[in-house]
């Protein structure tokens, strides 16, 4: 396993470190990375080994590493202030330093001496690719920031005919579901500004995720929205990827939740109304969910 995949962003990176200063680092990678082989299918114990992991007393589990390795090269960078929130103006918008769209890197993933098992490695190749199909990275990631296109010999980029059945495949064996909207823009700011302006749901049960608030002295802990979105490319073309993270036991949401936004958005909730983005999501087979 030594894959080489180049990347090219479409919308801003808001990946830092320790400083306020935009980084593309590889832990961040493997985080997403992480992140969609459980989505994928990968269990507990897969997980451990591949990723590794500390030691647990209570499990005894011992400590292990991981047995695949993320580097960053050839970065080739383009930087500065982009607003966080696009669909808001002025210091709303939250600007914040990033890489801007066009900055490019390159990635290699392979794995250490020892290797992934057969089963293992196919899992995880499942994971990169899902990421590459649906992810992105960074802050408001999950509202179509760090976007990008990719290049490489090993994860061959499906044709707009095709790009919706690339998904179904690993959601098939997965837990989550995918659909790429059916509308074209022009530009990558339209559509990143029409999802940036879908954060803030109060109704049902908060299905697109909450930051920390109290209500009656109680402390409501961080909710991560199980809605993401992602932005694509087809030539000069731009559409928009929707995921729903079917997760119960983790994210706390149904598919009647997912509807339940769905209809709020058709209703008009939002300032601007996200009228449009319900359209899309109810046009979808996103909302096909059992």
């Amino acid at each position: 396993m030594n894959w080489n995949i180049k990347l090219a962003f479409i919308t801003p990176l808001f990946s830092h470190g320790a400083t306020d200063e935009p980084e593309i680092r590889p832990a961040s990678v493997r985080g997403m990375l992480h992140h969609w082989f459980r989505l994928v299918g990968g269990d507990i114990e897969q997980e451990r080994s591949v990723f590794g992991g500390n030691a647990n007393k209570e499990s005894g589990c011992q400590a292990a590493a991981g047995k695949v390795v993320v580097r960053v090269s050839d970065i080739q960078a383009r930087q500065g202030s982009q607003n966080t929130l696009p669909h808001k103006t002025g210091g709303a918008a939250s600007p914040r330093s990033a890489f801007l769209a066009g900055t490019a890197c390159t990635l290699r993933v392979f794995g250490r001496l020892g290797g992934l098992s057969g089963g293992e490695e196919a899992l995880f190749r499942d994971a990169v690719y899902a990421w590459l199909l649906m992810g992105t990275l960074g802050y408001r990631s999950t509202r179509a920031a760090g976007s990008f296109v990719w290049e490489s010999e090993d994860f061959p980029v499906p044709t707009p005919e095709n790009y919706q059945k690339a998904m179904d495949r690993l959601a098939a064996k997965g837990k989550f579901k995918a659909a790429l909207l059916p509308k074209e823009f022009a530009d990558p700011g339209t559509p990143r500004s029409l999802v940036s302006n879908s954060l803030k749901m109060t109704e049902h049960n908060r299905p697109l995720g909450n930051i920390v608030y109290w209500t009656d002295g109680e402390k409501i802990p961080r909710k991560t929205s199980p809605l993401k979105y992602r932005l694509v490319r087809f030539g000069t073309r731009f559409q928009l990827v929707a995921v729903w993270d079917c997760r119960q036991a983790v994210t706390g949401n149904s598919p009647e939740d997912l509807h339940a936004v769905v209809k709020a958005f058709l209703r008009g909730v939002g300032n601007p109304p996200s009228t449009e983005l319900g359209e899309l999501l109810a046009a979808s087979a996103l909302t096909q969910l059992p």
